[in-house]
């Protein structure tokens, strides 16, 4: 399944967040997601479409590579 723009958004900036942190540092993946959506909320419109942009060619690329896929959820 392709990423969406959120899930592009929190990859890098975990990665962003964990260079940071000095590896003594409390952060988990449950704190870091708490940070990255506050992050994300207060981004401005600009960001968050270039980041739909990123999630669009990710789709394009998926598609290319799995033309047959259709997302069938487990029930």
């Amino acid at each position: 399944r392709p990423p969406n723009s959120f899930i592009i958004y929190r990859k890098e900036k975990h990665a962003e967040l964990m260079s940071q942190s000095s590896g003594t540092s409390t952060l988990n993946n449950n704190v870091i997601s708490k940070i990255v959506g506050t992050m994300w909320k207060q981004e401005p419109p600009e960001v968050k479409a270039m980041y739909a942009a990123k999630a669009q060619e990710e789709k394009r690329v998926h598609m290319l590579k799995h033309p047959d896929y259709k997302y069938r959820p487990k029930k």
